[in-house]
């Protein structure tokens, strides 16, 4: 009984020790369910909650890097239209350049098309929800056909809100102002001298002018909704760091005397069971 008892008190030691060691070596005072299991249970949830935050703000990076891009491209597009009004007033008092005009508003059409198929990170951001083909096509007569939707792609950001990356082109190049159809007729009217045409072809680069704005004004909207969302879960992000390490850290200090302690109490009752050990029955019989 005594040799069995001294067995024990040995085995209780030696996880003490190892107890210690596991602390002091992962720098964790829970390590698995059974250290605490109230705390491990608050560690699975922290841990849950922070995965979801990171994969937010990986959502949250994905959406401010394609709305800036986006951003970008309606920049491009306001130089061309401000071109465009350009050549088209010019032509006014230039009869002799017609030719020359018309052929650079051609090419500034050229351009919008273009404009109109960027894509970002391989998907088209003017096509609606249908991302994988050019939205817009140069057919044979220099007409173009719009192959997207007006289908919004949302993205999740957080838990309730979600935020659009993107303009469907319907609403942009071809919605109450088809800029494809403007700028050919602006041609048109440039070869033939037309100044009423040129006019009217001018007021309607000026009302496109204020849908490309709009614009500008909706994916400002939405970059500042990013902004604010973010700012969120980086304070939440933080409040999780330090919540987690509340319940997991261990206290190295302690966890090292804790060590020390542990170690000199398991040699000590090493040192015991050599001695209950080396007694046979003739030191009992005495």
């Amino acid at each position: 009984m005594r040799y069995n008892s001294v067995l024990s008190e040995i085995a209780h030691a030696q996880q003490r020790v190892l107890k210690a060691e596991q602390q002091v070596s992962s720098g964790k005072k829970v390590t698995k369910p059974s250290d605490d299991p109230m705390a491990a249970a608050d560690i699975l949830r922290i841990n849950s909650d922070k995965r979801e935050t990171d994969q937010y703000l990986r959502n949250l990076t994905f959406a401010k890097s394609k709305l800036q891009f986006t951003d970008g491209v309606l920049d491009s597009i306001e130089k061309v239209v401000e071109r465009a009004v350009t050549i088209g007033q010019l032509s006014f008092g230039s009869p002799d350049q017609r030719a020359a005009y018309a052929t650079e508003l051609e090419g500034l059409r050229d351009q919008l098309i273009s404009n109109a198929n960027t894509a970002f990170a391989g998907r088209f951001i003017f096509g609606g929800s249908l991302t994988t083909q050019d939205p817009y096509v140069k057919n044979p007569d220099s007409s173009v056909t719009y192959n997207g939707n007006s289908e919004q792609t949302p993205l999740q950001i957080s838990r309730t809100v979600s935020v659009q990356t993107q303009v469907p082109g319907s609403e942009l190049f071809s919605g109450s102002v088809n800029i494809f159809d403007v700028m050919q007729d602006l041609v048109t009217a440039i070869q033939a001298g037309d100044k009423d045409g040129i006019d009217a072809g001018i007021g309607s680069l000026e009302q496109f002018s204020e849908v490309v704005s709009l614009a500008h004004t909706k994916v400002g909207g939405y970059m500042n909704l990013t902004a604010n969302v973010e700012s969120d879960h980086s304070s939440a992000k933080l409040a999780y760091e330090t919540e987690l390490t509340n319940k997991e850290a261990a206290d190295l200090a302690k966890a090292i005397t804790e060590l020390t302690a542990s170690q000199n109490s398991l040699q000590a009752t090493l040192a015991v069971g050599a001695n209950v050990a080396q007694l046979s029955i003739l030191d009992y019989l005495k």
